[in-house]
């Protein structure tokens, strides 16, 4: 049956050409015929697939209510159907990843990778695998997944890869190496490397991420972070209003500055931007959460005489 599902397409364009063939042009029957005809195959269609018509109907909910939760029990009844569309075990993946739900949305992606013959597709996935294994705690599985992506579809020799040299003078070639890392798979790579505190790494990456958009405000929230972990405030500061500058809504970078003023006793901004960073939408793809902003607000970091 899964042989079947793969060559369906075919198949169908196969019966379409020859059934109207058989039934209108060889044996002069009406039209008619023909389209009952094809009311049954659609029948069967809906049978055979019926976990990816579900779905389908899912993505249409999604598309047109623009409510994630309205559409989440068609994906959940189309993957229990066993339905092979990456597509829709993409999104529903995204879905469960949104809602904290990262050990089912990490067998989502992995399903999809199993069937899925795309090569955009392929690292949409394996970048969401990889924020799964984040979540889970495992960085260097997430990590060593965009590595592989670098040997896999980047030029053949990267220099970085062999000799783990992280120079600055080496960042226009990672970029120009691996032209489908996008800069939020360079940022998202670097801030992996800021858990692992490896700061050299999570730095080279981040600026990678500018070489490839130098107005990328994730890009700046890393290295705000990367200063603000060295206690580097003043170049900390810098860096999270340019991030501000660029997404003044961003719910972590509002969170981070928050930080900064407590600490420089500026407790009337701090408690502005947390409030803001507070009033924002967080999900299972952010690197905050709302108990972190609660216990910011309500004990906040000890001033620092500057």
């Amino acid at each position: 049956m899964a042989k079947l599902k793969t060559k369906w397409r075919s198949i169908t364009i196969g019966y379409l050409l020859v059934s109207y063939f058989v039934i209108v042009v060889i044996n002069h029957l009406p039209v008619s015929y023909f389209l009952i005809g094809l009311g049954i195959y659609f029948l069967l269609f809906i049978f055979i697939f019926l976990g990816t018509f579900i779905g389908v109907l899912g993505v249409l909910i999604q598309a047109f209510t623009q409510n994630n939760q309205k559409a989440l029990p068609f994906y959940s009844l189309a993957y229990q159907l066993g339905t092979q569309n990456t597509t829709i075990l993409a999104t529903y993946g995204l879905l469960l990843l949104r809602n904290n739900e990262v050990n089912k949305a990490l067998e989502c992606f992995d399903k999809g990778l199993e069937t899925n013959s795309y090569f955009l597709t392929t690292k949409t996935l394996m970048g969401n695998k990889a924020i799964c294994y984040w979540k889970l705690g495992h960085l260097d599985e997430a990590i060593q997944i965009y590595y592989d992506f670098f040997s896999k579809y980047g030029a053949e020799n990267q220099a970085f890869l062999t000799d783990h040299s992280y120079l600055e003078d080496r960042i226009h070639d990672v970029v120009k190496d691996n032209p489908y890392f996008f800069p939020q798979d360079f940022t998202t790579l670097g801030y992996l490397f800021i858990l692992k505190e490896d700061y050299i790494k999570a730095t080279f990456f981040t600026k990678a991420a500018l070489s490839k958009q130098e107005d990328y405000a994730g890009a700046y929230d890393n290295l705000g972070q990367i200063a603000f972990r060295q206690d580097d405030l003043a170049d900390a500061k810098k860096h999270f209003l340019k991030a501000l500058e660029l997404d003044e809504n961003a719910p972590d970078t509002l969170y981070q500055i928050g930080l900064i003023y407590q600490i420089e006793g500026n407790q009337t901004e701090a408690l502005l931007h947390l409030k803001k960073a507070k009033s924002c939408y967080l999900d299972g793809l952010s690197t905050i959460t709302y108990e972190m902003i609660d216990t910011a607000i309500n004990h906040p970091l000890p001033s620092v005489k500057q």
